[in-house]
This record gives C-alpha cells, structure tokens and sequence, in this order.
C-alpha cells in the first residue's frame, strides 16, 4: 500500500473517504444549527457569538482530521533473493516475503492462541525452558509463530544445509553423487573424542558414495556419514547456501545459532524448489521423509501421513554436567488437506519433556489443519 502524502488534490478519492465521517459530523451540527427556534434567535448578541465560534471550531476540527488521519499501512514482507553478485540484470527469488507472523493470519489467531497457553503452560510446569514455533500452511494460505526469533543450537539440524551443498554442487556436475569416500580410522577417532557423540553405522575401510552418505546423514542422523562429507565438501557451495539465503554461516570455534524462522527457509526454498534443481529439491525431500526418528513432529501423528523432516539434539553442559537440552524438529507435513511447514525448537532438562511438547504441538496443528 502507498503512503498517503499531505498536499494531494482536494478531492481525491482517498482524501473524499476520509472526509466522510468529518461531513456526516458537520451535517448533524448544521442540522442542530439551522433548526433553531425562535426564542434561540432572539438571544443576545453575546451568545450568537459563542454559539458561531463554536460552530467554526467544530468545522475545523472535522476537517483536519478529515486531512490527516491517514489509513494503516501495511508495508510488503520483503521476499528471500539470491545474495549474489553473479547477475547484472536479474535478482534470483528464492522465498516469497511473509508478512510479519507474529501477526497470524486470522484464520490461524485462535491456533496460535492454543499454541502459545500451551507452551506457557508447559513452562509454568517446568517441562521447558523455552520453545519457539513457525508455521506455514501451503494448502490454505497463512501463518503464525511464536517466540519465531530465539535462537538455539541447531546441531544435526544442519545436515539438510550439507545435503543442500551436495545436491547444489550435483545440479552443475552430474557425477558428483557417484563420487567415492572411505571412513578413515583417523575420522573414527576424531568422532569418539567429542562429548555425548552418537555412534555411526560406518565401518573403518569401507567406501560409500555421496548418494549413500547424504542417505545415512539425513535419514539415521549418523554422524560419521556427516563427518566424512564435511571433510570433502567444497566450501565454496556450502558457504553459498548461507549467503546466498541471507543467513550467518557457522564459524570453527564459535558457537553457532539459529532461530525457528531463519531455519524454516530451509525447507521453504526445498518445497518451492528455488535454490536447487527440481529434480535435486525432489530428492532432498524424498530423502528427508525418511528419516527414523519417530518422535517430536510424527510421534501423534497418523502412520499415513508423509512428513519430511530434520531433528537435531544439543546438550549444553557446565563442566562435566549437563545443564540443558535442547531438542528441535522441523519440516513438512504433507497433510491430505494440503502440505505446511511445522519448525519446533525447545529448551529444557530432560529429553523426555522436550519430545513430549513437540509432539503435542504438532498434534494441536495437525488436528486444527485437518478441520479446514
């Protein structure tokens, strides 16, 4: 929507909206004024006077407010391009804008209500610590979120962001899914050395191809798979999904975060197939709705229903004790109704609460979706 500008025509078409209230204000003090009766006109002069004065400043209040009382705007949610500079004459889009989702959609308000008594319910009990939620529905238009701009420790949630690089580097080599890596002795002990670290399927010798790897990484979550693509990547492509969505790429040493909305793009740019080639964004899905963890977005979910999904576990440790878990699910419900996207990321102490509230999150969505 435009901005409205002091100085147009006297008549303009918005400007006469406006006026409309201040004129039905000035026909009922006209009405009152003319129909005056006799004994009214034969007062003083002194209270003529009055009566006159207050008349104009009535008049022209109703017409300055008619001038500048100015209509709501809405600014346009700004839309996810490509951030290169590869191009002189084109601009990639790679999302479109959404509008603020802290504002759901009205059709959404009374979801994101249940969604969030929930969650401060679940906080009050001391199930959580925190837990933000974005959501997007594909099949009926609209959104909503909450606490969308708390940032966690994604962990295994970057996975889909190492297939994406592969996927991307495959849409310009055709044979880079064949290529072939052996798991390393070295890369085993590497693994074993890091705290609270999930054991791999991989075996010490062997050689697996990217396609088996990206396979293992995404749909086992195994980490000796991830490790070993990490070490071959070319950081050019797995930079540039970063930059290229405008998100902060992790750096060696640093603690990296996100939020549910930033993540979210993730998926998006898979669903409408934007970043990668169809063929490559078809894949990456396909794979992703695979995937084994059978809690958090699945757990109260119908067997039938196809959700393509990531899940990722941080433990946040003081010294030698754990202090805090966090326990992330995101990705998309392929509802019969139409598909959405669902991210869920919490925070809190045990495990068992953390998959407890994102199942239920997601049964309070489904169950609403599947009423449209």
């Amino acid at each position: 929507m435009q901005n409205t500008e002091r100085g147009q025509k006297l008549f303009s078409w918005p400007r006469l909206k406006r006026l409309g209230p201040s004129f039905i204000i000035f026909c009922l003090i006209f009405t009152l004024f003319i129909n005056l009766n006799k004994s009214d006109i034969i007062l003083s002069m002194k209270k003529n006077i009055i009566r006159i004065i207050i008349f104009i400043l009535c008049l022209s209040i109703c017409f300055i407010l008619g001038y500048e009382i100015k209509p709501t705007q809405t600014l346009p949610a700004k839309p996810i391009r490509e951030n290169t500079d590869e191009y002189s004459f084109i601009h990639p889009l790679l999302a479109t804008g959404i509008s603020d989702t802290r504002n759901p959609t009205p059709i959404y308000a009374n979801l994101a209500k249940k969604v969030q008594d929930f969650i401060t319910n679940q906080k009050k009990l001391s199930n959580i610590d925190e837990a933000s939620v974005y959501f997007i529905n594909y099949g009926i238009n609209g959104f909503f979120s909450f606490n969308e701009d708390e940032n966690y420790a994604p962990a295994s949630l970057l996975k889909v962001v190492i297939m994406v690089g592969y996927l991307k580097e495959s849409d310009d080599n055709l044979n880079k899914l064949d290529k072939q890596f052996t798991y390393t002795s070295d890369i085993s002990h590497a693994m074993e050395s890091i705290p609270f670290e999930s054991p791999t399927k991989l075996k010490i010798g062997y050689s697996y191809s990217v396609s088996d790897l990206i396979d293992k990484m995404i749909t086992d979550s195994d980490n000796g798979a991830m490790s070993l693509l990490l070490g071959h990547i070319d950081n050019g492509y797995l930079n540039e999904v970063y930059t290229n969505l405008g998100l902060k790429a992790p750096e060696d040493g640093s603690t990296y975060t996100i939020s549910a909305k930033e993540y979210s793009i993730f998926f998006r740019i898979l669903y409408n197939a934007t970043y990668l080639s169809k063929n490559s964004s078809e894949k990456a899905l396909s794979i992703l709705s695979k995937t084994t963890f059978g809690d958090g977005l699945v757990k109260d979910l119908p067997k039938n229903i196809v959700v393509a999904h990531k899940f990722g576990e941080h433990i946040n440790t003081k010294g030698n004790l754990i202090d805090s878990i966090e326990l992330h699910d995101c990705g998309l419900i392929y509802n019969t109704r139409g598909p959405y996207l669902l991210c869920i990321m919490t925070k809190g102490k045990t495990l068992e609460s953390l998959t407890d509230t994102i199942s239920k999150i997601s049964k309070i969505v489904y169950d609403d979706v599947s009423l449209r």
